[in-house]
């Protein structure tokens, strides 16, 4: 069954697809949409819920300057009212979940499985990552301000690897993510590369479900090395690195199969 393929308020932004158990949700990330999303569940089984996160797909954002724990809660309500067992978080709703689970939110006690895609953000990033989010962020806003379209579309084209730049999909999504942060209230957002996702890194530890952390080569915005604190922080966590431009474009076979296999096992 599948339920608000369009939803709106009444629908809390959120997409049901499928029915029966488990229920796993699946959240997008800066920029992202439903639609993105949706292959990630190719071949799950059960109830997938997708929901558009603040400032995305007509939810409206909460003003600019968001953070961690504005999305966090926002996650939250989500988990709690489909009572979730699994969540799958992208980029920055890889950040939202992260800070649920390590603050020991009651929304997250419940979730068995985790996994986090294309991470960005967990504690303060060292100095040359702060560095390269500061100038990127300082980038984007120019281009918003000056009402730079193009300009904003070559800086989000530029993020992705070379191999991918110039493939018409990868073309067509930069330019209707561009087109989004010019023209809705997704620019409110736009400072979010440089917030810190988690507070209390501790608290991973506690966290007794399976956890998966999925990334790529050579992705400045999504450094193997977050993956990879993230992967240190969980004791069950198991870690997946593909070659550069995979996640979304290149491998996205390899990604619904390591996917399908940790959901379905």
């Amino acid at each position: 069954m599948t339920r608000a393929i369009l939803p709106g308020a009444e629908e809390h932004y959120t997409a049901i697809i499928g029915s029966g158990e488990p229920t796993t949700v699946f959240a997008h990330g800066f920029g992202g949409s439903i639609r993105d999303t949706r292959p990630f569940g190719t071949g799950i089984r059960g109830s997938k819920v997708f929901p558009h996160m603040p400032g995305h797909g007509g939810n409206p954002s909460p003003g600019p300057g968001w953070d961690y724990p504005m999305l966090a809660r926002a996650l939250a309500g989500v988990l709690e009212r489909t009572d979730a067992d699994h969540a799958l978080g992208v980029s920055m709703s890889a950040g939202a979940l992260a800070r649920l689970i390590t603050d020991g939110h009651p929304a997250a006690r419940s979730l068995k499985k985790v996994a986090f895609v294309l991470p960005a953000s967990w504690t303060p990033p060292p100095e040359h990552l702060m560095e390269n989010f500061e100038a990127y962020t300082t980038m984007l806003r120019g281009y918003v301000e000056s009402g730079d379209e193009d300009g904003l579309v070559r800086a989000l084209v530029e993020r992705e690897a070379p191999e991918v730049r110039q493939m018409p999909e990868a073309q067509q999504f930069t330019r209707g993510r561009a087109r989004a942060i010019m023209t809705t209230d997704l620019k409110d957002g736009i400072g979010l590369a440089r917030q810190t996702a988690v507070d209390n890194p501790a608290g991973a530890a506690d966290f007794a479900g399976e956890v998966l952390v999925l990334t790529h080569e050579d992705d400045n915005s999504h450094p193997v090395e977050v993956a990879q604190k993230y992967a240190a922080a969980f004791p069950s966590a198991h870690l997946e690195v593909l070659p550069r431009g995979s996640i979304l474009w290149r491998g996205r076979q390899d990604v619904r199969r390591i996917l399908g296999e940790f959901f379905g096992s």
